[in-house]
């Protein structure tokens, strides 16, 4: 068995691999290369990273902090799924299963937030490597607690893997992960807007949005013209009705929304109101797409 998380893995779904293989047992795994912030945080916490897995043949597959088709890793057949963890809503196109399988969605922070729960109710004491991987998918998901998605479970495991990891400061070890997820100067365009990006489907159309969480926005508000060209390039190799990309500041607590032609600028517009200032549309109080970004798109494009 492996457990794998959504297309392009973040430090909550490479996390949830880790944690569910050590409690369930079978092997964690990702679909693809880590980003810099769960690089980090690997590193940080002497943990490893999960094997890349590309054939599935003969594996049973467990999913963790995702359940959209959208999201589904290539090569997955849905008959052999046999178990999803996760905490996003069920959207317009979840995972197709055709046997009854053992799904759980929490309405919690982050995935690493259920299954630290999972460990404490089955009596299993998580390795220090492990509470440190959970802490960094809490604090990554939640912003450090401050994302709207923040329960009180979310904060009481933190506090609980902190102490089981052995990290006294909890901020500054969040601020450092801000900082590594923070650093793109070397980063193309393309790659900035697909480092933490993900596919929805919304009121019949493809919908993509990208996000940059990042403590240094003016950095990629000043790139602002090139992410608008290699949006228009990714938007056509998707082959998506939509593609959205918001530059977080998670200092400041808003979000610049970028779009590469008119009928996105609409569905921005229509979404987060006309504040438009130098060709971005600004998003006071967003800074999640879970609980803000993609809801509020797809009102805007159900309505």
């Amino acid at each position: 068995m492996v457990w794998i998380g959504h297309k392009i893995p973040d430090t909550d779904s490479v996390s949830g691999s880790l944690l569910a293989a050590f409690i369930y047992g079978g092997e964690p795994s990702i679909p693809s290369k880590v980003n810099p912030e769960t690089r980090f945080a690997v590193e940080r916490c002497n943990a490893s990273d999960p094997k890349i897995i590309e054939d599935f043949s003969g594996k049973t597959v467990g999913l963790v902090d995702f359940n959209q088709s959208t999201q589904l890793p290539g090569g997955i057949d849905p008959d052999s799924i046999v178990a999803i963890i996760d905490h996003h809503a069920i959207g317009g196109s979840p995972v197709n299963i055709p046997n009854v399988i053992n799904i759980e969605v929490r309405p919690w922070g982050s995935t690493a937030t259920i299954l630290a729960d999972h460990a404490q109710l089955l009596g299993i004491e998580l390795p220090v490597n492990l509470a440190c991987m959970g802490l960094a998918a809490i604090l990554s998901d939640t912003v450090n607690l401050t994302s709207p998605t923040t329960t009180e479970y979310d904060k009481a495991y933190v506090q609980n893997l902190a102490n089981r990891a052995g990290i006294d400061d909890v901020n500054k070890f969040a601020e450092n992960m801000l900082l590594a997820k923070s650093d793109l100067g070397g980063f193309s365009a393309t790659d900035i807007i697909l480092l933490d990006y993900k596919n929805f489907e919304f009121g019949g159309k493809k919908v993509g949005i990208g996000v940059a969480e990042t403590l240094i926005p003016q950095e990629l508000i000043n790139r602002r013209y090139e992410l608008k060209s290699a949006m228009e390039e990714i938007k056509k190799e998707k082959n998506i009705d939509h593609l959205i990309f918001a530059i977080v500041d998670t200092r400041e607590n808003r979000s610049y929304l970028l779009w590469s032609d008119d009928q996105d600028k609409d569905v921005v517009v229509a979404a987060f109101g006309d504040q438009e200032v130098d060709d971005m549309v600004i998003a006071e109080g967003v800074i999640s797409r879970k609980r803000q970004i993609g809801p509020a798109i797809q009102r805007a494009l159900e309505n």
